[in-house]
Parts: structure tokens; sequence; C-alpha cells
């Protein structure tokens, strides 16, 4: 891309990322990649598995309320449409795996970041999604694995987070998630809010926070088309398989480590471990799997019907 991404990118900046909650402006939302006549011809070639589409209740955070649906028949305007008058979350996964163009674009953002940010080291694993999503459509408290970052294109969202530490984040629950038990879902008490770092995110906007930093998002009344990026480091990567050794300790053979180190010899032995059970063919047997239960229908209520259940 010939266009920086990032329109100041400081030394004070630099420091906090991966530290502390980072807001910083871009340019991408000034690129046609992301208009409604770009989104709708990717929407209408999409792979199916690595398109997710949801609904939830209004207000609250009753994660019961999350329900995965399919687009069935309909074109990329009329999806487009629906989401415009409906209450959907649309999550279009690993973008630059489909398309040549959102991959260059993930590129030029981990360049820069690359190039302003000492230590970081190389990342990898990095991944781009493009989130649209409906007037007051909101995500529920959740925390991600990898490292994370969430980019506003178009209309305002208010983003929640909290500390990446009990009791907003129980080592139990980000093992769960880590080890697949569970999706990213974990417990929210609405005495978290007295901790809260609230974030209203304009076009032109992004924001990184620590690792496994829980957060939800609430749409303000207007369509929003979002990016989320995640990325990998040796720290990252370490971390991960620290949780997820300690996970399958406790819920396969009951016994709870003390350590949540990621270095010396308990770790490597932890790590040795936790390869060995991920890519041992055990993992499936533990892995979560979300249902899909509604299609996508401008004519019924709601603009969706209810379907027979079926594997995500």
């Amino acid at each position: 891309m010939a266009e920086a991404i990032f329109e100041n990118f400081t030394p004070a900046d630099a420091a906090k990322w991966s530290r502390s909650n980072l807001r910083l402006n871009h340019t991408l939302d000034r690129s046609s990649l992301f208009s409604d006549e770009a989104l709708a011809a990717l929407i209408e070639t999409y792979p199916d598995h690595l398109c997710d589409i949801s609904t939830m209740a209004t207000g609250g955070c009753d994660h019961s309320t999350w329900r995965y649906g399919n687009i069935g028949d309909l074109s990329g305007a009329q999806v487009l449409n629906a989401v415009k008058s409906g209450r959907f979350w649309i999550n279009l996964r690993s973008v630059d795996k489909v398309d040549r163009r959102y991959r260059d674009v993930l590129e030029a953002m981990f360049a820069e970041i690359g190039a302003n940010v000492p230590g970081l080291g190389p990342t990898y694993r990095k991944k781009l999604g493009i989130l649209i999503s409906s007037p007051g459509a909101q995500v529920f408290y959740h925390a991600d694995v990898p490292g994370q970052s969430l980019w506003q294109i178009r209309g305002r969202k208010r983003v929640h987070v909290y500390p990446p530490a009990p009791p907003f984040l129980q080592r139990e629950d980000l093992e769960n998630v880590i080890t697949g038990i569970q999706e990213e879902d974990i417990p929210y008490d609405p005495a978290f809010e007295e901790h809260v770092s609230i974030y209203d995110l304009e076009p032109g906007e992004m924001l990184h926070w620590p690792l496994n930093g829980p957060h939800r998002v609430v749409n303000h009344d207007c369509l929003n088309v979002s990016l989320t990026t995640e990325h990998w480091t040796t720290d990252i990567h370490r971390h991960y398989m620290m949780n997820y050794a300690n996970g399958v300790l406790r819920n396969v053979f009951g016994h709870r480590a003390r350590s949540r180190a990621v270095t010396g010899t308990a770790f490597w032995a932890k790590l040795a471990f936790a390869l060995f059970w991920k890519y041992g063919r055990f993992q499936k047997r533990y892995e979560f799997k979300g249902m899909i239960d509604f299609k996508l229908d401008p004519s019924a209520p709601g603009g969706l019907v209810t379907i027979p259940a079926q594997a995500r």
C-alpha cells in the first residue's frame, strides 16, 4: 500500500504496546476495500466455514442469547441490507487468506508495527478479519487468546476493556478458552464496571490492549465496519502453552498447577507435555462446538428465521 497505515506512532505509544490500552489513528477508513460494493462482492464468494453470522439480545450481557446463523441464498447486497436493518454481527474470518488485497493490508499493518515497536520480535500466524455489524449490536464479555487489535473503519462503537487479571479474568476460565472447552465468553459481573476503561472508537482509530484483556463491544446507532487483527510472538506463544498445559492438567488429570512461569525447567517440561497432548490426537475430544440455528431472511420479523440446529 502506498499510504502509511498509522498517522503518528510515537515512541511513547510504542512503550505502551501490549502493556496498556493503546488508541492510535490509522488511514484504512479511506480505502475503497471497505465500501458497500467491495464488501457485498466479498460476501458473495466468501467460504462458508470462514463466515460467522450471529445475533444477540438487546442490552445486558447474557451469553446464552448469542446465536449463530448463515446467509442462505442471499446476495451480498441483501446481506448488507439485512445487517443495516436488523441485529446481526458478521465476522469474515481470515480474509487475508481469501483475498490477496487484504493480505497486503495485513502485512503493511505489521510491517509498520514491527518498525515502531522495538523488541516486539517476529510476528507470525497473523490474521485479519472484517466485522460488519448492525446498529446497536454488541459482542458480550470475552477474552481472546492471541494478541488482538480492533480497527474502526465505518460507524462508531463503544469498547469496554478490563484488566487481564482476577477477578476480571480467572485463570480457570482462560485455560478453558485456550484448551477449547469453551468459547471466548467468560463470566461477567456488573461490579467490573468500576474498573473498566471505555473507548468510543471513531473511523480512523484503532485500539490494542494487553494480552487476553477481557472486553465487550456495543455499537452506536449506526452500521459498523471494523477490522480485527490477531498475531503471535514468542512471548505470546509461551503464555499460550503454559495456560494450555495447566488447563489439561486440571481438566483431564485433576491437578492444579501452581506455576505460571514461562521460563525455567518446569516450563519446558510443561511445554513438552502440552505439545504431546495437543498434537497427539487428544485435543479434539475436548473442543467446544457451537450450533447454527437461524438463517437470514429479510422478509421475516427481525430479518431471520429459525432452522433445525446444525454444527458449525
